[in-house]
């Protein structure tokens, strides 16, 4: 038993360094900035909006001040009292580059997926589609990145991703600094590479060509419902090292980090099944080391168990600790090292608690609604607070 507990936490510390080694480069910016051809597809940056939250403005402001050289801006909302009507037409003034654009309420998807598709029937004359959140903050080459791929022909659709940069210690915080970091090591693995919807292109023709319309016109989510059906196709995002996106974040609360980590899960859940049922296993290989480490020194000052096993167990949490320091170096802001490893830590056993939560649900609720979600990530009810 003794050795098959610590054979789980040598794969562990291998799945861990593997997942460093592999990604470090790409979380860094990989080779640099993507470069342009001479003559550059007609682009529309499609963003759907809700709320009014803190950095909003910032976000919205960065994703207008492009310095791509044809570009159309289009901001979605659901209603057209939603606060982020307002708070996009202060940011864009008369800027002719920017359209705002009311969807209505979504009946047969997802909000987001609702909004986006209305984004789409307006942006007649793209040869190119960018999608991005409207939480995170770019750098001015954030478009011309993403789109130099398709512009040069080297690929059909690319994706970027964030980078969270903690404005404290907290332990959520921290939480959601390392999942999200984990998240984007994981980018540059081909074999298993899935779009981010928060920063993500694609030529109109691979757009029409894979039916996307009528996928995300059924679906909850954008992202996630892509990965899948885009493999079917034989086809995986191109990971763009350089187009990443900055989530200043500070204050968070456990509940909120715990109702955003399940969202995720869910969505796994939701659009690829079998991929949420291997994760048990990958689960448990992530949060059952270091508990059972920390059981057998816990036994060994009480008396039970060898000193050779406490040995082992102690060398365990020595590499696990050395690896989080490694993870830390690749965070955008310095954080405190005590912090840092408490939130590191923390992470594996959130993921666990939220993983489990899944098992409880078929229904995802975001922003005031609830969906009824089946096989797929197919969008079976839309249920209001007002209903």
């Amino acid at each position: 038993m003794e050795l098959f507990v610590f054979g789980v936490m040598a794969v562990q510390l291998c799945v861990l360094a593997a997942l460093y080694l592999l990604g470090q480069k790409h979380v860094r910016g990989g080779d640099g900035p993507e470069t342009l051809p001479a003559i550059c597809p007609r682009v529309a940056v499609i963003v759907p909006v809700t709320g009014d939250t803190p950095g909003m403005r910032q976000a919205v402001s960065s994703l207008i001040d492009q310095d791509y050289p044809d570009m159309t801006v289009i901001f979605v909302a659901g209603q057209a009292d939603d606060p982020a009507v307002a708070l996009v037409c202060g940011e864009a003034g008369n800027d002719p580059r920017v359209l705002q654009l009311v969807a209505g309420p979504a009946t047969t998807c997802g909000q987001k997926n609702h909004n986006i598709l209305a984004g789409v029937r307006a942006a007649q004359t793209a040869e190119v589609f960018v999608f991005c959140d409207s939480t995170h903050v770019a750098d001015r080459h954030f478009v011309s990145n993403l789109v130099a791929p398709i512009a040069r022909g080297d690929a059909p659709m690319t994706s970027g991703f964030h980078k969270i940069v903690p404005g404290d210690g907290a332990t959520a915080t921290i939480g959601m600094a390392v999942t999200c970091l984990a998240l984007h090591l994981l980018q540059p693995i081909r074999a298993i590479t899935q779009p981010w919807g928060g920063a993500m292109a694609i030529s109109r023709p691979a757009f029409d060509r894979f039916g996307l319309v009528k996928l995300w016109g059924h679906n909850i989510v954008d992202d996630f419902s892509m990965g899948p059906h885009l493999h079917r196709f034989g086809v995986a995002a191109w990971p763009v090292a350089a187009a990443c996106l900055a989530t200043p974040l500070s204050g968070v609360s456990l509940t909120r980090w715990d109702d955003w980590l399940t969202r995720q899960l869910l969505y796994l859940k939701f659009c690829i099944p079998p991929g949420w049922l291997v994760s048990i296993v990958a689960v448990l290989l992530l949060a059952a080391p270091q508990l059972l480490a920390v059981g057998i020194l816990g036994g060994w000052i009480f008396g039970f168990g060898s000193g050779a096993s406490a040995v082992a167990g102690a060398a365990y949490l020595a590499a696990f600790t050395g690896l989080g320091l490694c993870f830390r170096s690749l965070c955008p802001r310095p954080v405190a090292l005590f912090p840092w490893l408490r939130g590191y830590a923390a992470t594996f056993l959130m993921l666990a608690w939220c993983f489990g939560r899944t098992f409880t649900t078929n229904t995802m609720a975001w922003r005031g609604i609830r969906y009824k979600v089946g096989w797929g990530g197919v969008v079976k009810r839309v249920i209001r607070e007002t209903e």
